[in-house]
């Protein structure tokens, strides 16, 4: 496609000289060809000139033997105006085309915003083969390939998600940088009233907002295809980051800077680290470096208990011009360096300037797109002569796959209530040889997910029945919890529900559980459950605050209850 475009502006550039030379050529050829009749001045020179790119001039009308630079120029500038002509109807056909193109796609995505995220999320959609309908403002250089169909216009006006086909559209990503515009798309997808379901995804950049928004989303309820959601790329960035470089090692970890991605980092460290099995006994030692470390620190340790459980974290207060020096005093070389600043002059500066971080360890740095440093420093080993290894962890280009955006708040929850099940096994001393289902939520099998999916879906109908609600975790200390007689109603609920999910797929009553038959023993009412079938709900209901507040949330009593 960018070779199509460069031949076509080869194209038109050389028609533009043609069109120059057409000029000289005609300007000359008439004075030679007047140049015995006065009657002519020097502006009906210029005058008849013109006159050729409009297939005739007055003066050649008569006929007759020309001069060879007129001769040429009555022949090329009627075709520079025939090209523009041809360029201009295909322009006007083309745009014409592909807006209706826009308008009656079906079962395609739309992507609002045509900055980096934009580009990065259209280019993975158009890599998996789907059809995308990019709408923009005119700022930013949108994604140019077959498949790819622009509007232009401000996506907030349904006049305009309407000429995108937003009705009949799959999902819609909102990505341009202002989140409270993200948020404000998203809404306006759901206020179309799309005669099919469709899921909107909404980009927010401050995750205390993200996790506010998403907090909202679980206490609605509506159909799962049809769903509104939230999502901070900061966070899917870790997850990719340690998914595909695990730490695995009790050996320090450092980070210089913490907002938001070293906060995401830490926090998705220290949940790795917990699941692992069997465990080590020991915590992760991490040091953090920043200008308010303690104080950030501290406050993510309330807001996520589980990070000062997981991690032995040593926070040191110091802006960019101390950090030489406290790295100059280190004892023990880090196994990993990840350098956090939001200011990536600030980033590219430490790591290229800062020796002590040269240990041989691998060194990632946080950027925005990959072109920061990408394009300057190749591929971007710059520290392999030094013993070390740089990489350059572009948040945009990682982090912006529709794969990742997809996985909702819902999945976030069953990711958590899945955490929160190994870690109890992990507690108990099961292993993994033991209990087959103590791997990652990546690996777990489609009907398991689903199962997890399933109690995530469910929770804000329990908590509404409970007049509660759900809010972002926050530093207050962790105190909910429920009564006797609420856990005992709440756990018939999951009951009816887990009773629900199975039999909706064809399983029945069984002597005895077997996956093969779809039986299970406890598909019955809760006055014939076992004690210990009984006890297994109530567990699951006494644990949900953990979960949530694992997951980032908290419950909330509303007021009179």
């Amino acid at each position: 496609m960018k070779e199509t475009a460069s031949v076509r502006s080869s194209v038109m550039a050389g028609f533009g000289v043609l069109a120059l030379v057409s000029l000289v050529l005609g300007f000359a050829g008439m004075r030679t060809y007047l140049a015995g009749d006065p009657r002519f001045t020097l502006l009906d020179l210029v005058y008849y000139d013109i006159q050729l790119f409009v297939v005739g001039s007055t003066p050649l009308d008569a006929g007759g033997s020309l001069p060879w630079p007129l001769e040429i120029a009555r022949f090329t500038a009627p075709a520079v105006t025939i090209y523009a002509l041809v360029e201009t109807v295909r322009l006007l056909v083309g745009n014409e085309f592909r807006r209706l193109r826009a308008r009656e796609s079906s079962r395609h995505a739309i992507v609002c915003g045509t900055g980096p995220l934009g580009q990065a999320v259209t280019q993975r959609l158009r890599e998996a083969g789907r059809r995308v309908v990019v709408i923009g403002g005119g700022v930013g250089d949108p994604l140019r390939a077959p498949g790819v169909f622009h509007v232009t216009g401000d996506a907030r006006n349904p006049a305009v998600l309407r000429a995108a086909g937003a009705q009949k559209a799959q999902v819609v990503y909102a990505c341009e940088d202002d989140a409270t515009v993200n948020v404000a798309i998203a809404a306006t997808v759901h206020g179309l009233s799309p005669a099919s379901p469709v899921a909107a995804y909404a980009h927010v950049s401050d995750p205390r907002l993200c996790s506010a928004l998403r907090a909202r989303r679980l206490g609605l309820n509506e159909r799962r295809e049809h769903r509104l959601d939230f999502f901070n790329l900061e966070e899917l960035a870790v997850r990719v980051l340690l998914a595909g470089d695990p730490v695995t090692e009790a050996r320090p970890v450092l980070l210089l800077g913490l907002k938001h991605f070293g906060d995401a980092l830490l926090v998705e460290l220290a949940r790795r680290w917990r699941l692992r099995t069997p465990p080590a006994g020991t915590r992760l030692p991490v040091r953090v470096i920043a200008p308010d470390a303690e104080a950030e620190v501290a406050a993510l340790c309330r807001t996520y208990p589980f990070v000062a459980e997981a991690c032995d974290i040593t926070p040191e207060n110091a802006g960019f011009d101390e950090v030489r020096a406290l790295l100059a005093d280190t004892k023990e070389p880090p196994q990993r360096v990840y350098v956090c600043y939001n200011d990536e002059r600030l980033a590219l500066t430490a790591t290229l300037t800062m020796a002590p971080l040269w240990t041989g360890a691998p060194v990632v740095v946080r950027v925005g797109q990959r072109g920061t440093f990408g394009d300057a420093f190749g591929d971007a080993r710059l520290l392999e002569d030094l013993a070390g290894t740089l990489r350059i962890f572009a948040v945009t280009e990682e982090a912006g796959k529709p794969d990742l955006i997809d996985e909702d708040v819902i999945e976030r929850l069953a990711r958590a209530i899945h955490d929160r099940y190994v870690f109890e096994c992990i507690l108990r001393g099961e292993t993994p040889e033991q209990n087959a289902s103590m791997v990652a939520y990546e690996s777990l099998s489609e009907v398991k997910k689903g199962q997890n999916r399933d109690q995530a879906a469910h929770l804000g109908g329990k908590l509404g029945a409970m007049r509660c609600v759900l809010a972002p975790s926050t530093e207050a200390p962790h105190t909910f919890s429920f009564t006797s007689d609420e856990v005992d109603r709440l756990a018939r609920m999951e009951h009816r529900r887990w009773m629900e999910y199975l039999s909706g797929r064809g399983w029945t009553q069984g002597p005895e559980r077997d996956d093969a038959k779809k039986q299970h023993p406890d598909l019955c009412d809760w006055e014939y459950l076992s004690d210990k079938a009984r006890e297994k709900d109530r567990t699951a209901v006494t644990q949900l605050p953990d979960i949530l507040q694992d997951a980032g949330f908290r419950i909330v009593r509303l007021p009179g209850t």
